[in-house]
C-alpha cells in the first residue's frame, strides 16, 4: 500500500526532477516478476506520467520489453494499464522495439471478442454482457499507432473487426439500442463499435497513400449503413458520434457520393439540431462530400443556413462556401455571385482571402471582367453596401471601367464616390486608387478627382496623405504619364487558390503556436530546450576552434552543454544531464541551420 500511495503522489504531483530521480525505482517495480498485480498497474500508470513530463530522460527501450509482455498478462486489469502506457510510448515516437507489441494485442483483442458472449473464465470483467469493453477500446486504440498485421494476426484482427460490426448491426436491426433500460450496455458497445470504424478508416487511408487496394474496403459499406442509422437516432451523442465517423469515412475515395444519399438526414442536422456541436459536425461532413454534382445545392443550402447560423461558427461558415465555390465554379460567374451574396449576407465574416482572391480569379480570366465589373456597378447601387463589397467593387471598376464604358464616367464616379464618407481609412485608400484609374478611362473626370486628392492632402492619416498627392501629382501631368503608370494589371503569375492560401496560414498558425509552446516549457525548464537557437542564446558556448578532444573533455568536466562543432550548415554538440545516484547522462544533439532537410545522415561512435 505504501508503494501505491508513493507512485499515486509521483503520477499525480511530481516533478521533471522527480521523474529524472525516481523512474529507475518505478521501473523496477515494473519489470520485476514477484511485484503484486496492484502493484505493476499503479507502476504502469506512474511510469506513463513521468514520460509523459521528462521524456528524454527515461530509458524507454529498458522497459518497452516488459509493458510489451504485461498486454498479455492474465489479469484484465494489467493488461489495460499495460496498453495505456504503450499508447503513451508509441505517441511519442515510432521504434522497431515496439513492434512485437502488435500480435500481442491482437490476440487480446480477438480473446475478448470471440468470448464476449460465452466464457465462464471472464467472470468479473464483464460490463452488461460485454467483456472487459474499455479494454477491447485500448486495443483498438493502439493498433491504429502500427501499420496493417499480416500473416495469422491479420486473420484473428480481420476475424475480430467482422465480428464486431456483425453484433452491432444484428443490435442495431433489433432495435435494442433504443431500450433506455439499457443505456450503459449501448454506450459500452458504441464505444467499441466507433474505436472499430476508426480502426478501419486509418487502415484504408494507409493503404490509399500507398496506392494499394485494401482488404478492408469490404467493411465500409456496413459502416456506411450503421453510421446513416446512428446521425437518425434521438441520442445526441451518438449522432455527434456519427457524423465525425462519417466525415472521416468520406474523406476515403470513393465513400463520399455513398455517405450523400444521407444527404437529407445531414441537413436536417445542420438546420434544426439545437446541439451547436452536432451543427458543426454536419457543416463538416457536407464540406467534405460535396462534389462537382452536388455542389450547387450544397452551397445553396449552406448560404440559406448561414442566414440563421450561430455567430461562433458564421466565419468558418463564410470561408467554406468560398472554397466550395471556387473548387467547383463550373462558371465562373456563379463563383462571383456567391462571393457576392456572402459579402452582402455577412460582410463581416468575410476575410481579406476571400475577397483577395475573388479579384485574382477576376483579373486571370478575360472573359468573366465585363461581367465582373457590370455586377459590382449594380451592387454598388446599395449605399447599405458593405465595406468589403465597396472594395472589391471599386477595385475591379476602377480596372475594368473601359468594359461598361457606356455608363459614362459621371456615373460610375457617383455610383462608387457616394460610398467614400462613411467608408473606413482603409477603403477609402483603394477608391482613391479607383478614381485615378478612373481618370485613366474617362479624362473628363480629372477636374473633380483633382478636386478630392486636393482635400485630402493635408489629411491626417498618413496612408490617404500620400496617395492623395501622388495620385494628384499624376493626374496633373502629362497624359501619358498617367496611362503609363496605370496600365491594366497583368494576370496573377502562380496564384494559390483559396482553399491552398488557408493551409498554408493554418500551418504558419500552428508552427507559431509550437515555438510559443517551446519558448513557455524553456521558461519552465531551460536544461531540456530542443531548440536549436535559443541553445545558441542561452546556453554557455565552449568555443575551442580546433575540435579536439579537448573539447569533448572539458565539456564533460564542466558539466554543462556545449558545440563539438559549428559550421554556416550544421552544428554538433553535447548536453550534460544529471542523472540518478550523482550519475551523469549526456545528450548529443545536431542541429541544421540550413533550410534542406539532412539526407543519408549516420551516426558512429568509436570508443578511444
Amino acid at each position: 500500500h505504501v508503494q501505491a500511495l508513493a507512485m499515486s503522489l509521483i503520477g499525480n504531483i511530481g516533478s521533471r526532477q522527480m521523474a529524472d530521480t525516481l523512474w529507475k525505482d518505478v521501473a523496477d517495480l515494473l519489470t520485476r516478476g514477484t511485484s503484486r498485480s496492484s502493484i505493476r498497474k499503479k507502476a504502469c500508470l506512474c511510469m506513463l506520467s513521468m514520460i509523459r513530463k521528462a521524456p528524454e530522460n527515461i530509458e524507454i527501450e529498458a522497459i518497452a520489453p516488459r509493458v510489451i509482455n504485461m498486454i498479455a498478462d492474465q489479469d484484465f486489469g494489467v493488461a489495460l494499464c499495460a496498453i495505456t502506457l504503450m499508447i503513451g510510448l508509441v505517441s511519442l515516437e515510432s521504434s522497431p522495439a515496439y513492434n512485437e507489441a502488435l500480435p500481442n494485442t491482437i490476440r487480446l483483442l480477438y480473446k475478448l471478442v470471440s468470448k464476449n458472449s460465452t466464457g465462464s473464465d471472464f467472470a468479473g470483467y464483464y460490463y452488461f454482457n460485454t467483456i472487459s469493453p474499455w479494454l477491447q477500446i485500448k486495443c483498438l486504440r493502439l493498433l491504429q499507432y502500427f501499420p496493417p498485421p499480416t500473416g495469422d494476426s491479420k486473420k484473428r484482427l480481420d476475424e475480430s473487426l467482422v465480428r464486431i460490426l456483425k453484433q452491432e448491426t444484428k443490435r442495431v436491426k433489433s432495435g435494442s439500442m433504443s431500450s433506455t433500460q439499457k443505456k450503459n450496455k449501448t454506450n459500452a458497445d458504441h464505444g467499441i463499435l466507433f474505436e472499430c470504424m476508426n480502426l478501419i478508416i486509418y487502415y484504408e487511408q494507409q493503404n490509399s497513400s500507398e496506392s494499394k487496394s485494401s482488404p478492408y474496403r469490404v467493411h465500409l459499406d456496413a459502416m456506411t449503413k450503421l453510421l446513416g442509422r446512428f446521425i437518425s437516432l434521438k441520442e445526441a451523442n451518438v449522432r455527434y458520434l456519427g457524423l465525425d465517423a462519417m466525415t472521416r469515412l468520406a474523406r476515403i475515395e470513393g465513400m463520399a457520393a455513398q455517405i450523400s444519399q444521407q444527404m437529407t438526414t445531414i441537413l436536417f442536422s445542420l438546420r434544426k439540431d439545437q446541439d451547436a456541436s452536432i451543427r458543426k459536425r454536419a457543416l463538416d461532413l457536407l464540406f467534405v462530400i460535396c462534389s462537382k454534382e452536388n455542389s450547387r445545392k450544397v452551397t445553396q443550402e449552406l448560404l440559406s443556413f448561414l442566414k440563421v447560423a450561430d455567430y461562433k461558427i458564421r466565419e468558418e461558415l463564410v470561408l467554406k462556401i468560398a472554397i466550395l465555390a471556387e473548387r467547383f465554379a463550373s462558371d465562373l460567374r456563379w463563383y462571383l455571385d456567391v462571393i457576392l451574396k456572402l459579402i452582402t449576407m455577412a460582410g463581416d465574416y468575410v476575410s481579406d482571402e476571400i475577397w483577395y482572391r475573388s479579384i485574382q480569379i477576376v483579373i486571370n480570366n478575360e472573359k468573366l471582367q465585363k461581367y465582373a465589373a457590370m455586377t459590382m456597378y449594380d451592387a454598388l447601387q446599395d449605399e447599405s453596401l458593405h465595406e468589403n463589397g465597396i472594395k472589391v467593387g471599386s477595385y475591379i471598376i476602377g480596372e475594368f471601367s473601359d468594359l461598361i464604358a457606356t455608363k459614362g464616367g459621371e456615373k460610375l464616379f457617383a455610383t462608387i464616390h457616394k460610398h467614400f464618407e462613411t467608408a473606413s481609412p482603409r477603403t477609402k485608400a483603394l477608391l482613391l486608387s479607383c478614381y485615378v484609374k478612373l481618370c485613366n478611362s474617362f479624362e473628363e473626370l480629372v477636374p473633380k478627382v483633382t478636386a478630392v486628392f486636393q482635400r485630402y492632402t493635408a489629411h491626417a492619416d498618413e496612408e490617404l496623405q500620400q496617395r492623395a498627392c501622388e495620385y494628384k501629382t499624376i493626374v496633373s501631368s502629362e497624359r501619358k504619364l498617367l496611362e503609363d503608370v496605370f496600365e491594366l494589371m497583368p494576370a496573377f503569375e502562380n496564384a494559390m487558390n483559396l482553399d491552398e492560401k488557408i493551409k498554408v496560414r493554418d500551418k504558419k498558425d500552428r508552427i507559431a503556436n509550437g515555438e510559443a509552446g517551446e519558448q513557455e516549457e524553456e521558461g519552465e525548464d531551460e536544461a531540456e530546450d530542443e531548440d536549436e537557437d535559443e541553445e545558441e542564446e542561452e546556453q554557455e558556448d565552449i568555443d575551442l576552434p580546433d575540435q579536439t578532444d579537448e573539447t569533448f573533455k572539458e565539456i564533460v568536466m564542466s558539466g554543462k552543454s556545449g558545440y563539438l562543432y559549428k559550421s554556416d550548415a550544421l552544428q554538433i554538440g553535447a548536453k550534460m544531464i544529471a542523472g540518478v545516484s550523482h550519475e551523469m547522462k549526456m545528450k548529443i544533439f545536431y542541429g541544421n541551420k540550413t533550410s534542406y532537410a539532412l539526407e543519408n545522415l549516420s551516426v558512429s561512435f568509436n570508443a578511444l
